[in-house]
C-alpha cells in the first residue's frame, strides 16, 4: 500500500506556491493555469493583480467554463454511481449548491479521481456501497483543493470510494482538516514506522516544502495529527495509529 503522489504533482507543485490569494476566483485562475501548464506572468503576480484578472474575465467565457465543469461532473458521477440507485442525483444536488469557483475545482478533482480509476489495476467492486457523505466532504472542501497535494489526496480518496466503497466518512472528515505540511509529516512518520505501510513520497515534493519539522520531536503539526487520532507518541517516538493507517490506505493512489 502506497501513500504517494503522481508525477504530475511534482511537475506543477511549484506553481502553487502563491500566497495571499484570498479570492476564490483568483485561486481558480491560478489552478487552471497550472493544470494547463501555462507559465503565465500570473505566477509572479500579487493578489491585487490576480483580482483584476479575475474581474476582467468576460461573463460569457466564465459561464462556459462553469457549464463545462458541470457537464464533466455529471458525466463522471452518474456512471460511477450507476449501481446505487439515487446516489448520483443526491451528489449532483449537493454539487449544484456550490458556487461557480467551487464547481470548477470539484469537477477537476472528480475528473482526476476518474482517471485514477481507469488507470488502476484493481477491479471495481460490483454493488459497492458508495457513501454520499464521503463525496459531500470532498465537495465541501473544494476550495482547499487549489493546493495540489490536498487535491491529489482527495482524488485518491474518491477513487478508492468509487471503486470499492470502503472509505469511512470520518476519514474524509479528517482529510478536510489537514494541510500539505500535515500530510507530508504523516508520510514521514509512516516511512519510519516499521509496523506501518510502506510509504513513497516524491523527493521533489519534500524539497519543495521546506517544512523544518521532520527533525523536530514535537511541533504543532505533530500535536494536530495526534489530536486527529492519526499518530501517537510512544517513548518519545511517533507512530501511526489504527486511524492513521486507515487514513493512509484510503488516501493512497489506487493506480
Amino acid at each position: 500500500m502506497y501513500f504517494r503522489f503522481t508525477e504530475k504533482v511534482a511537475i506543477n507543485i511549484s506553481l502553487f506556491r502563491v500566497s495571499c490569494l484570498t479570492d476564490c476566483r483568483c485561486r481558480v485562475i491560478h489552478l487552471l493555469s497550472c493544470l494547463l501548464n501555462v507559465k503565465l506572468s500570473i505566477i509572479t503576480m500579487d493578489s491585487n493583480n490576480l483580482e483584476n484578472m479575475a474581474s476582467n474575465i468576460p461573463k460569457e467565457a466564465w459561464g462556459k467554463l462553469v457549464d463545462t465543469a458541470c457537464e464533466t461532473f455529471v458525466k463522471i458521477v452518474y456512471p460511477l454511481t450507476a449501481t446505487t440507485e439515487g446516489i448520483g442525483r443526491l451528489i449532483e444536488r449537493r454539487f449544484n449548491n456550490l458556487n461557480d469557483e467551487q464547481k470548477i475545482i470539484a469537477s477537476k478533482c472528480m475528473e482526476d479521481a476518474s482517471n485514477k480509476i481507469k488507470n488502476s489495476k484493481r477491479n471495481v467492486v460490483e454493488k459497492r456501497p458508495i457513501k454520499p457523505a464521503v463525496i459531500y466532504e470532498a465537495l465541501e472542501n473544494s476550495e482547499n483543493q487549489t493546493d495540489v497535494t490536498i487535491r491529489e489526496l482527495w482524488a485518491n480518496l474518491l477513487a478508492n470510494e468509487f471503486m470499492e466503497g470502503n472509505v469511512h466518512p470520518e476519514i474524509a472528515k479528517i482529510l478536510g482538516k489537514i494541510t500539505s505540511q500535515d500530510a507530508l509529516l504523516l508520510a514521514s512518520i509512516a516511512e519510519n514506522d516499521p509496523q506501518s505501510f510502506s510509504i513513497k513520497v516524491l523527493k521533489i515534493l519534500m524539497s519543495t516544502y521546506s517544512l523544518g519539522i521532520f527533525g523536530d520531536k514535537k511541533t504543532f503539526n505533530h500535536v494536530h495529527l495526534e489530536k486527529l487520532g492519526l499518530i501517537a507518541e510512544i517513548e518519545k517516538c511517533w507512530y501511526l495509529t489504527v486511524v492513521g493507517k486507515e487514513f493512509i490506505r484510503c488516501a493512497s493512489d489506487p493506480t
